[in-house]
């Protein structure tokens, strides 16, 4: 259950993911680099399903939101977390193979955005259906979990970061953050960062840049306070 804002930038881009979770739910942490089907991957590791929300190797980065296209019941039990699906990503040569070929049945809906430098890939899966969306990588954009915010929510968030983009002279990942931290109206349940009664919160942030052959990430345990950074340099560029 996530807020991503998307940075497009000369050599690469900024996607930044805010996860919206219980608050009891155990720490996630910066793993350092995995090794999947001969790419190195960084990302924070769930505990509980194994899995993540947001990965990244030096070609690509994949993140996921809870929900398709609108708040959905859960009907457990499903053939695995949807984590491990952002895992998976990085076994298929492209996005595009993994998006037409990938086993999507048995999962909870959920939202997967497949980024690679110039492609912008949305995947939605309802649980019985998959839309394939091609975005423009040359634009900003905003997504928001469809499981916590109603689209009018949704549609005032959207507001929100388009009035700080005209706003800023500066499109850095440390303002993008300071957007994650402090956008919003007053209300704490739907601010950016988020927090309804002692149940849910924003819980971390998590950005990755992208800058030629370079790639980092930056992942920051809200309610610890606990940053770490891990980056990765490719030595052959494939794409």
């Amino acid at each position: 259950m996530c807020t991503v804002s998307y940075l497009p930038g000369q050599s690469g881009f900024i996607l930044t993911s805010s996860r919206d979770e219980k608050i009891t739910r155990p720490i996630a942490r910066l793993s350092g680099p995995v090794i999947i089907h001969d790419r190195e991957v960084t990302f924070p590791q769930d505990p509980l399903g194994q899995g993540t929300w947001i990965a990244s190797s030096n070609t690509r980065t994949v993140c996921l939101l809870n929900g398709a296209f609108k708040n959905h019941q859960p009907r457990p039990p499903y053939k695995y977390s949807r984590g491990l699906v952002v895992l998976h990503a990085f076994d298929y040569f492209t996005i595009q193979s993994f998006a037409h070929h990938y086993d999507f049945s048995g999962l909870e809906p959920f939202t997967l955005l497949l980024v690679e430098v110039g492609e912008l890939l949305v995947l939605h899966w309802d649980g019985s259906q998959l839309l394939i969306t091609e975005k423009d990588a040359s634009r900003k954009h905003i997504w928001s979990s469809v499981t916590l915010y109603q689209p009018d929510i949704i549609a005032k968030r959207e507001k929100w970061f388009s009035d700080w983009i005209i706003s800023t002279n500066n499109l850095s990942l440390d303002n993008i953050r300071k957007f994650h931290l402090t956008a919003g109206d007053g209300d704490p349940e739907n601010a950016v960062r988020m927090r309804r009664d002692n149940l849910y919160a924003t819980v971390s942030l998590t950005s990755v840049v992208r800058s030629g052959t370079h790639m980092e990430m930056t992942y920051e345990d809200l309610i610890h306070a606990e940053p770490a950074t891990r980056s990765l340099l490719q030595h052959h560029v494939s794409n």
